[in-house]
């Protein structure tokens, strides 16, 4: 079989939101406007200094979202309908969340309306002022803000992006593609080192979303992961992972396999045991070959907290014992 053609990541980012706009539409149509929410109301507004802004429902309320780039046509009308349902089995109203990879704030905003705590982190400069105003403008007192990235080592990075799209930027530590992209230097924190410095003594759920940089967020936060026992849902792209950080799939999910008793890929309405060796595979082909099938991995230690997420697939979770962990 021939492999598929090697695709930029700024083209890689607008197929998954392609694939993703007739779900949104079908959704759209068989809905409604939510909340008596007219048609049109939605459309691009002008904002300040060349931003535009639109009013899109994020976990059935609305809010004003503004941004530069063309990630408002991707949450033109609804924010993706199929992520707000896999967090809310995942979340409860007590729980303490990170948003790692907050972007302009439409997770963070939706995670602050469902949680009791927010800590959000987003290290580009010029998009964290988005994520300030969008957060600021939703109202929401239990959301803070760090313009700073998390991962295994602390230090001064490159933050690479198109300029059309903000939410596909990656950090640019093992390639180099300026050329028709913005670089931006920014701040990267060890993970552990940054929730102890700023007294975070709970941590119940974490959303990582860093374009191929996931390893290295989670390597930052072992000690966190080891205390806590957080449940985790990080992002999975064979684009990022091969290209922009030099490692496959298989070597990915053993990591993974090696830090989570409970792993699983989740498609829009499937799930996989990343345990198990023919699930996996199916996975891996089906992201790889299928066009990014299973975009989403969930990771956790207690199978008992993701019993809504098993009963919303249809299947009873299951853990596997790691090394140096009890399985639950």
């Amino acid at each position: 079989m021939q492999p598929p053609p090697a695709v930029p990541p700024v083209e890689a980012q607008a197929q998954r939101q392609a694939d993703g706009a007739q779900d949104r539409q079908a959704h759209a149509q068989a809905d409604g406007p939510a909340d008596g929410q007219a048609d049109g109301q939605t459309d691009g507004h002008a904002g300040a200094n060349g931003a535009r802004y639109v009013v899109t429902d994020i976990g059935g309320k609305h809010y004003r979202m503004e941004s530069d780039d063309d990630y408002l046509d991707h949450i033109r009308g609804t924010f993706e309908p199929h992520m707000v349902e896999l967090f809310d089995t995942l979340l409860a109203p007590s729980d303490t969340v990170l948003d790692i990879g907050a972007n302009i704030g439409c997770t963070s905003i939706l995670f602050g309306s469902r949680a009791r705590r927010v800590v959000s982190f987003e290290p580009s400069p010029t998009t964290y002022r988005l994520l300030e105003k969008n957060v600021r403008a939703a109202d929401l007192h239990n959301v803070s803000l760090n313009n700073v990235g998390l991962g295994k080592e602390a230090g001064r990075f490159e933050l690479t992006f198109s300029a059309n799209n903000r939410s596909g930027g990656f950090v640019s530590n093992r390639i180099s593609a300026s050329a028709g992209h913005q670089v931006e230097a920014i701040e990267i924190a060890c993970g552990d080192d940054f929730l102890d410095q700023a007294g975070i003594d709970e941590v119940d759920f974490i959303k990582i979303d860093v374009e191929g940089f996931e390893r290295d967020v989670i390597e930052g936060l072992r000690k966190t992961l080891a205390v806590f026992e957080p449940t985790v849902t990080l992002e999975l792209n064979h684009w990022c992972l091969n290209v922009l950080q030099r490692t496959s799939v298989p070597d990915f999910f053993d990591f993974l396999r090696g830090v989570f008793p409970c792993l699983y890929a989740v498609d829009l309405d499937d799930i996989r045991n990343l345990h198990d060796a023919d699930d996996a595979y199916h996975v891996m082909f089906s992201h790889v070959v299928g066009g990014f099938k299973y975009p989403n991995i969930v990771g956790a230690f207690d199978p008992r907290r993701l019993a809504a997420f098993g009963a919303r697939f249809g299947r009873q979770i299951v853990a596997r014992q790691v090394a140096g962990r009890q399985a639950g």
